[in-house]
């Protein structure tokens, strides 16, 4: 050896894995003119090999943003004259950070929808925001999704535009047609003001509304993300079942335009929403990710999703066709501000909304009201409200609230979206662990240093009142020794421990196996069981 070069890696993002209130936006927005990422991002993006090209446009490359100030000095937020009430993601991100939201990502993959976007246009745009099947370990060939596997700290995914891609044609301005002026043209005298108001932009055509194959087409590109999300690419080792997809239910196209706009109470909106969740959420409860990209009607019944419903009025989406924002980003918000204040373990309900001041469609209220028996779950039971399937706004006698979150899993082992975020904030605590124990000997020294970590995690979440449980004996045990590994195990370096504890919000016993292997990865493998209710 010649020489030792040291290559210090440019100041970059600050991580911290264990956080849950971090979320990645990846879709559509225009890039302002003459905006440039800051040198510090810039070095930061160009270590992770991103072209210069990609880092210039802005285009592909993760931008780490702290406040809706930060967004707009880079994008637009929506009001430019370019717009045409299909900025998404702006409005998106804009209701994150007004819900309480510190930080996310932004992946821009390329301009929102315009009314001159052809069928082929919208598929290259959709096809851009969609993981790729060939993943590859350089990040100038990642597409959309597939930019999560530099963030670390990342824990939400929220894909906006996916309603306004996957329909299929373009629909007729909502409601009725002006009356045209009768009588001769005359002057008026104006009053006199020293202000002249400045116009309201508003964009006459409809928001996006599947049709029912529509929706087929949407459910296979959110199963392709899941997916990603379960299993990965196979050439490499990602944390990515940490991740929470959080997506807007789109809207159905059940009538024609002025007709839905001019009935919005109409119950004809829900039973479609219901035909449409037997087809693509059936209810086949024993498996965790139930899903399939293969088939046609495709099972979107996961845990690792979380459908957000109806769409929302906020005072943001002035700009937005119909007025309607998809609500991905405000239960994205709320979530985040939920795991800042209270703890991502307990429900987001709690949490009072910011900046929302109606919904669309307006549902019966028998969609928005839980059951008082407990719930059956299987192919033959009977049909459950909207707010037993999807986490629903809505309005209380206190004002409008998230009514419900939950994840879009078909029983009641992961469908609490509490305890889904419960069991990613042990498996991100314990790979933290894990990954700074790879290179030491796997024997009795390491496994009871596991076994303390891992206790002393549980005791504290117990003490937060995340475990149910009069005692710590009650509420989980873990266990970590020769019982819990074979001697294949052994013979190839693998450590496991095995976590059992009693979620707060449920009644179920969740099961969670963690695996330290000599490789530096560290896996998983999460089981629950159905304990029976006192």
């Amino acid at each position: 050896m010649s020489r030792l070069v040291f290559d210090n890696q440019p100041a970059a993002p600050q991580f911290n894995t264990v956080r849950t209130d971090i979320a990645c936006f990846v879709g559509l927005v225009r890039v302002l003119p003459g905006a440039a990422l800051s040198a510090s991002v810039s070095a930061w993006l160009n270590y992770l090999h991103y072209s210069a090209t990609q880092i210039t446009q802005i285009t592909n490359v993760p931008v780490p943003l702290d406040s809706w100030g930060a967004f707009t000095a880079l994008f637009d937020d929506g009001s430019s004259g370019l717009a045409h009430g299909t900025d998404y993601v702006a409005a998106t991100v804009r209701s994150f950070f007004a819900q309480g939201g510190r930080r996310c990502y932004v992946v821009r993959v390329a301009d929102p929808v315009t009314p001159k976007d052809q069928a082929a246009d919208k598929a290259a745009k959709l096809t851009a925001l969609l993981p790729g099947g060939g993943y590859a370990p350089d990040s100038q060939t990642w597409t959309g999704v597939e930019n999560l596997a530099v963030l670390e700290d990342a824990s939400i995914l929220v894909v906006p535009d996916l309603p306004v891609l996957c329909a299929s044609q373009p629909v007729q301005a909502a409601g009725q047609a002006p009356a045209a002026p009768t009588g001769p043209e005359e002057f008026v005298e104006c009053t006199q003001g020293d202000i002249v108001p400045q116009p309201f932009q508003t964009v006459p055509a409809p928001a996006p509304r599947l049709a029912f194959g529509d929706y087929i087409t949407w459910a296979n590109n959110v199963a392709t993300i899941l997916l990603f999300l379960a299993n990965g690419p196979q050439s490499n080792q990602l944390n990515l079942r940490e991740i929470q997809f959080v997506a807007a239910f789109p809207l159905p196209q059940d009538m024609d335009p002025a007709t839905a706009a001019e009935n919005p109470s109409s119950t004809e909106i829900a039973q479609d929403i219901h035909d449409v969740i037997s087809n693509q959420m059936p209810e086949i409860a024993d498996d965790v990710h139930g899903f399939d990209a293969t088939k046609q009607h495709c099972n979107i019944s996961s845990a690792f999703l979380q459908l957000a419903y109806p769409w929302l009025k906020t005072s943001g989406s002035g700009f937005l066709l119909e007025l309607l924002e998809p609500p991905d980003g405000a239960l994205a918000g709320l979530i985040a501000r939920n795991a800042l204040t209270r703890g991502t373990f307990t429900s987001a309900t709690k949490i009072t909304p910011a900046e929302i001041y109606d919904i669309f469609p307006a549902l019966p209220a028998q969609e928005t009201q839980t059951s008082a028996a407990p719930l059956a779950w299987g192919p033959n039971s009977p049909q459950k409200a909207l707010i037993e399937r999807l986490s629903l706004f809505g309005f209380t006698p206190s004002g409008l609230a998230l009514l419900s979150d939950v994840t879009a899993y078909p029983g009641e082992t992961y469908r609490s979206a509490p305890v889904n975020r419960l069991v990613e904030v042990i498996s991100r605590s314990a790979r933290r662990m894990g990954e700074s124990a790879v290179f030491q000997s796997n024997g009795p020294a390491l496994w009871g240093r596991v076994q303390r970590f891992l206790q002393n995690l549980m005791t504290r979440l117990w003490s937060l009142n995340a475990l149910d449980g009069a005692t710590v004996k009650d509420a989980f045990s873990v266990r970590c020794d020769r019982s819990t590994m074979t001697q294949n195990d052994l013979d190839n370096g693998r450590c496991l421990a095995l976590v059992t504890f009693v979620a707060a919000s449920t009644i179920e016993t969740i099961t969670v196996k963690l695996a330290v292997e000599t490789s530096g990865t560290s896996a998983q493998e999460i089981t629950a069981g159905l304990a029976e209710a006192s």
